[in-house]
């Protein structure tokens, strides 16, 4: 019950558009396999993401219902260093970027040059 399984969790969800039920990503995750995955694997799954952040969970009747933060595997690495460090991490990358001119002109890169990025570094 690794990693690419929360990662196939996490982007079923993305692409759903819409709150799922346990069952339904269970059936979902299940319509390739031949190995069917129990429902409490899947719930131990959505509860992990659950826990660092990368899926929400509210309750829609008797059950809850699940849908993701964040969209992909990048998200969720970085939703899990977050938890794990919460805002040392985000401080260390920022002293990172600042000191590095280099990752800073990627940094710049990736979100498209944003004015407050370049105000700030």
């Amino acid at each position: 019950m690794g990693t690419s399984l929360q990662i196939r969790v996490l982007n079923l969800l993305s692409a759903a558009g819409r709150p799922l039920h346990g069952r339904e990503v269970q059936e979902q995750l299940n319509q390739d396999r031949e190995d069917r995955l129990a429902y409490t694997t899947v719930l131990t799954v959505l509860t992990r993401l659950v826990s660092t952040g990368a899926v929400t969970r509210r309750r829609n009747g008797r059950q809850y219902v699940y849908r993701a933060t964040c969209r992909d595997e990048v998200g969720l690495a970085v939703r899990k260093v977050f938890t794990s460090f919460g805002r040392d991490a985000v401080a260390h990358f920022v002293d990172q970027a600042y000191a590095d001119p280099a990752l800073r002109a990627e940094l710049l890169l990736a979100v498209g040059g944003s004015a407050l990025l370049r105000e700030t570094f």
